[in-house]
């Protein structure tokens, strides 16, 4: 799977090369970005349905380094959700993810509308468990919320001055995000 979303990564940033405007990240410059997921830990079973893994975030540049590059502070929220079924029962997990992001952004490439980034993140998930077990069903139904560190590396591509889209890896609720981003 890693090597799926590596190739995946290396796609996306290949083809958005040919296109777009300025699209560099400094102290002082804030995006936000929206996007879908693909892959992930939750629902990963034959009888399991999930609905799309959504996430957002937000960077804030706030620090120009003298040997180059940008750090940057934001947050990220993210929901995903899964049904487990099997015979007539049922079994619900809905994952919201609220978290605190810290970014280097970096000219990796040394192509003007390319932001490349990498970065780390605290987060904390909130779970909401349902089922319709049955309590004399030994079933494990003893599930909380917790919290989580990860790591996530991205690019975005500027197709106008303010307009791009990313592609993020990392671990949130999906393993890899692509979406829009909007800089301002």
């Amino acid at each position: 799977m890693k090597k799926l979303v590596l190739i995946a990564f290396i796609l996306f940033t290949g083809i958005l090369q040919s296109y777009g405007q300025d699209g560099t990240f400094s102290k002082g410059t804030s995006n936000i970005g929206v996007g879908f997921g693909l892959g992930g830990a939750y629902g990963l079973n034959s009888f399991s349905t999930t609905t799309p893994a959504f996430g957002a975030h937000f960077d804030h540049g706030i620090v120009d380094l003298d040997g180059g590059g940008t750090i940057g502070v934001g947050g990220y929220v993210g929901y995903k959700g899964f049904v487990y079924k099997i015979d007539k029962y049922r079994q619900k997990w809905n994952y919201f993810m609220v978290g605190a992001r810290g970014t280097f952004h970096y000219d990796v490439f040394e192509v003007e509308e390319l932001d490349t980034y990498a970065g780390i993140m605290l987060a904390y998930y909130v779970l909401n468990y349902s089922d319709d077990i049955p309590n004399n069903v030994l079933v494990n139904t003893n599930y909380s919320s917790s919290a989580y560190a990860s790591v996530f590396a991205g690019a975005k591509y500027y197709f106008t001055p303010e307009v791009a889209a990313f592609g993020e890896v990392g671990y949130g609720v999906s393993w890899l995000t692509l979406g829009a981003a909007f800089k301002f």
